[in-house]
């Protein structure tokens, strides 16, 4: 049986990348997969049937465990993101960056997003130092790039060596241009940056997962995915007493604060708060490399917001859900008017007859092997 990745997912059937004859073919998939709910998305491994080269088709007829998942975009088996922000044309937002951060740090625990920064030669040297010292001191891998000078490329073709990669961010950015850039070969379709509010226009309409043959390693087999712009409305939020995990330099001080479930919003001694630096004041000289970092304001008034806004999805889902305590049950009134009430433990109620009764055989053997009658012992 073939083996083969999914490149492109769609309602006409699935474009699979056969491992062996590295071949792209078109398949479908079995009619009993949709019967037994097996989505397959782009990334996904597959198990392949009735392959035929000539006509580059093939059936699909199993889909192998995932090891990783991003539900927005829905892409399968995916090591990193890489997050594509432009500094100009559109406008570079802190708020939006952080934003999506957070959202793939939930998606994809075990690998922390890479930050690219696209269009850096519409910005000085000094406007790129501060893009770096932002993220960088955060464990971050913070690329700045250019495709119109090229620079960045090879910074960035190191760190997707190997691996399978989405890009990932607004419309506009440049995520096909890097691509472009990257194997001149793909030729994908790119928008042009053609109004006065610097707002991207979306060109790329599905992702797709694409095999780069980069000059600069072309002995190591690197994809990478292109991916639709996506709004902030789709974006994941983890439950409000997380959001202080996805800040690393706020969980940092976390177990320092005076109470354990310090939100560090206004709460008294809280270090968070205590550690607060403008943004634009420089770090001491003479600073402990071991000591937390300091907490950057507009990165403590980013969180704060996030923090916010998770508050509100997690109470908007409270009121809206129909899940039901185990512990309460709805008694008295009409339908749908009943109160819920907590159940009594059960080593508070007294065991009903019919429960003691079927704690018993039907009948009990005694020491003289007579039998007696259940009813009769009962009453």
């Amino acid at each position: 049986m073939a083996q083969g990745t999914v490149l492109r997912s769609h309602a006409g059937g699935y474009l699979v990348f056969e491992t062996q004859s590295m071949a792209s073919l078109f398949c479908q998939a079995r009619k009993r997969l949709k019967k037994e709910h097996v989505s397959i998305l782009t990334g996904d491994r597959v198990e392949l049937v009735d392959v035929d080269f000539d006509k580059g088709t093939a059936t699909i007829t199993g889909c192998c465990d995932r090891w990783s998942l991003l539900t927005r975009p829905p892409l399968a088996n995916v090591d990193q993101v890489v997050i594509v922000q432009a500094v100009r044309q559109p406008e570079w937002n802190q708020l939006w960056c952080d934003r999506y951060i957070v959202h793939f740090q939930l998606e994809l625990p075990d690998a922390k997003p890479v930050l690219c920064f696209n269009k850096c030669d519409l910005i000085d040297e000094e406007q790129s130092s501060t893009l770096r010292g932002i993220y960088e001191p955060l464990g971050y891998n913070v690329v700045l790039l250019s495709t119109i000078t090229g620079g960045g490329l090879d910074e960035l073709s190191v760190l997707l060596a190997g691996k399978i990669t989405v890009f990932a961010g607004p419309s506009g950015v440049g995520k096909s241009s890097i691509l472009n850039k990257l194997d001149s070969s793909l030729k994908l379709k790119i928008g042009v940056m053609d109004n006065d509010f610097g707002v991207g226009r979306q060109t790329t309409t599905y992702s797709k997962l694409y095999q780069v043959l980069s000059g600069r390693y072309p002995e190591t087999p690197t994809w990478v995915a292109d991916t639709p712009g996506f709004n902030l409305q789709e974006i994941k939020y983890p439950m409000p007493a997380d959001v202080m995990w996805q800040f690393p330099e706020i969980a940092a001080y976390s177990n320092d604060c005076k109470f354990s479930n310090c939100m560090h919003l206004v709460e008294t001694d809280c270090k968070v708060i205590e550690n607060i630096v403008e943004d634009d004041e420089p770090m001491p000289v003479e600073r402990n490399p071991d000591a937390p970092l300091p907490v950057a304001r507009e990165r403590y008034e980013n969180y704060v917001l996030l923090q916010a806004e998770a508050q509100e999805v997690y109470n908007q889902r409270r009121s809206t859900s129909s899940k039901v305590e185990t512990g309460v049950k709805t008694t008295g009134g009409e339908k749908g008017k009943g109160k819920a009430i907590p159940k009594l433990d059960l080593a508070t109620r007294s065991e009903s007859r019919r429960r003691e009764k079927q704690r018993f055989k039907p009948s009990i053997l005694l020491d003289d092997e007579s039998e007696l009658d259940m009813d009769e012992y009962l009453t």
